[in-house]
C-alpha cells in the first residue's frame, strides 16, 4: 500500500506542477494562484497545500525542476575542443529557452514580487553553470583579475582560474540577457538576424575567455 500511495502522491505532484506551469504561461509568475491550480487539477484548494504548503514552495519546486530540465539539455552537448563546446552549450541553452520560454522566464526573467529563492535552488542552478565553468574558466582573463570570486566557487572549482570563473559569470549573464531580449521580442526591427547576433556574441566570448 505504501508504494501505491507514493505513486499516487508523485502523480498528483506532477499534475500540480504541470497545472502551475500552465498558469504561469497564461498569467506570468505574479499571477500564479493556488486556487486556480487546484481547480485545474480537480482538487479543492486545501488539498494542494498538502503537497506544497505555500505558494512560494510551489514556485521553488517549479524553479528547481526548470533548472533540472536545462541541465539535462546541456548534458546532451558533446565533449570537444573548448571553443566548439562553448558555442554548442550556448546554442543548446538558447534552443531550450525557445522551446520552453515560460520556464526560462520563470528562472531568468523578471523577479516575482515577494519571492526570494531559497538555498535549495542553489545546487540546481550550479548544475546548469557547471559545464560552462568547466569549459570556459581554464585560462586567466586579465580584465577580470581584480574581481573577487566567492569561496563557494573557488572551492567547487579549485583547478580553474579565479579570473576565468569571474569572466564566465559575466558571460553567463550576457547569454541570459541576450536570450531574454530575444524571447521578449526586443530584437524585432533592431537586427536582421538574431542567429547572426548570437553567433557574434559566441565568437566574442570565445576570444575573451581565451578558448580559441
Amino acid at each position: 500500500m505504501t508504494g501505491k500511495r507514493e505513486e499516487s502522491r508523485a502523480r498528483t505532484t506532477a499534475q500540480i506542477l504541470s497545472a502551475a506551469r500552465h498558469e504561469i504561461a497564461e498569467r506570468g509568475g505574479q499571477g500564479l494562484s493556488m486556487r486556480a491550480v487546484a481547480r485545474e487539477v480537480g482538487l479543492v484548494s486545501s488539498a494542494v497545500y498538502r503537497y506544497f504548503p505555500t505558494r512560494e514552495a510551489l514556485l521553488t519546486a517549479m524553479i528547481v525542476e526548470s533548472y533540472h530540465h536545462l541541465a539535462d539539455a546541456l548534458a546532451t552537448v558533446d565533449e570537444g575542443a573548448p571553443a566548439e563546446r562553448w558555442g554548442a552549450l550556448v546554442r543548446e541553452w538558447r534552443a531550450w529557452a525557445k522551446h520552453r520560454p515560460h520556464e526560462f522566464q520563470l528562472v531568468y526573467g523578471t523577479p516575482i514580487p515577494g519571492y526570494v529563492a531559497p538555498p535549495e535552488t542553489i545546487p540546481a542552478a550550479a548544475a546548469v553553470a557547471a559545464p560552462f565553468f568547466r569549459c570556459g574558466a581554464t585560462e586567466r582573463v586579465v580584465e577580470f583579475e581584480g574581481v573577487h570570486v566567492g569561496d563557494a566557487l573557488t572551492s567547487a572549482y579549485p583547478d580553474l582560474t579565479p579570473s576565468g570563473i569571474a569572466a564566465v559569470l559575466a558571460e553567463l549573464a550576457t547569454v541570459a540577457g541576450t536570450i531574454g531580449l530575444e524571447l521578449s521580442g526586443h530584437f524585432v526591427g533592431t537586427t536582421g538576424s538574431p542567429d547572426a547576433l548570437v553567433e557574434a556574441v559566441i565568437a566574442r566570448q570565445v576570444h575573451t575567455l581565451g578558448l580559441a
